[in-house]
């Protein structure tokens, strides 16, 4: 199934199913500090069916990336399309190493020193507001026979999402719905995935923009950036960094991507999930290959 529209983007990613919010876990609120660090590298890497898929594979690379961390060597951060507890929680059930900081909901919030008490970062809250409107997102979804909007934790003021799977025509739908979006002065941006979600975000959101905004916050360099994924959900990340992993597991989108990109900024992994990552890292240099 492929859909080309002006201002939708066709993906193929599953959306999260985590369970309800945690508890706050005492280790976030121990994490170091972000701002100042004097690391080499960064990784910028999604979360489902990248890091996770295969708890042997990730307890490994998360043993190495805490030497390199902890050598001051690296600084972590997701990008992903869950909400901040659940990646909170990921931390406690499913072996995720603990980031400094956090890219959730699509590129839409970013998150430092992330707890459950945290708040987004309000000077790119404040950038993506100024074009967004939620309430005018909501009307190019208007009289729309089918269409029913998501539970209320994936909609958030910036983002404003709903299932069209029920709709006589999901892909003729979602193509309506981003020309209606085009018509506002290209300040809207809709993502459309697996024949059923789509999602109205602002234009200037998205996570290699987001990542971008969170490193100059930072006062970190653009270079030396290492980002991976798995799925088109994905693939702004490559277009903005010039290191990029595809795990082995991943979707034909990013695959596609893989293979037209120059060979020495664009690894394409032999093993799926965070293997394939560590594969990736040991590529670019920010992990030393490992003898047998």
């Amino acid at each position: 199934m492929s859909v080309a529209h002006r201002g939708l983007i066709l993906l193929g990613f599953p959306r999260p199913n985590r369970g309800a919010n945690s508890t706050v876990r005492q280790k976030f609120c121990e994490t170091k500090g972000t701002k100042g660090i004097a690391v080499k590298w960064t990784l910028a890497s999604d979360i489902d069916g990248t890091l996770v898929g295969s708890r042997e594979s990730l307890d490994r690379l998360a043993n190495r990336l805490d030497v390199l961390r902890n050598a001051g060597g690296l600084l972590l951060i997701y990008c992903t399309g869950r909400r901040l507890d659940q990646v909170i929680d990921g931390t406690e059930t499913e072996g995720l190493p603990i980031p400094d900081a956090v890219i959730c909901q699509v590129g839409t919030e970013i998150y430092l020193e992330p707890n459950q008490e945290s708040a987004s970062l309000e000077s790119w809250r404040t950038k993506l507001l100024s074009e967004y409107s939620r309430a005018e997102a909501e009307s190019f979804l208007d009289g729309i026979p089918g269409l029913q909007m998501q539970p209320h934790e994936f909609n958030t003021d910036l983002k404003t999402s709903c299932f069209v799977d029920e709709c006589p025509n999901p892909d003729a739908t979602a193509a309506m719905i981003a020309e209606r979006a085009a018509r506002a002065d290209d300040r809207y941006m809709v993502i459309y995935s697996s024949g059923r979600d789509l999602d109205i975000l602002p234009a200037s959101s998205g996570k290699g923009k987001a990542i971008a905004f969170l490193l100059q916050h930072l006062g970190r360099s653009h270079e030396n950036v290492v980002v991976a994924g798995d799925t088109g959900n994905d693939s702004a990340m490559f277009h903005h960094f010039d290191r990029g992993i595809v795990v082995a597991n991943a979707q034909p989108e990013l695959i596609a991507l893989a293979e037209a990109a120059d060979a020495k900024s664009v690894y394409q992994a032999g093993l799926p999930y965070a293997a394939g990552v560590e594969q990736g890292l040991e590529f670019f240099g920010v992990l030393p290959i490992k003898t047998a």
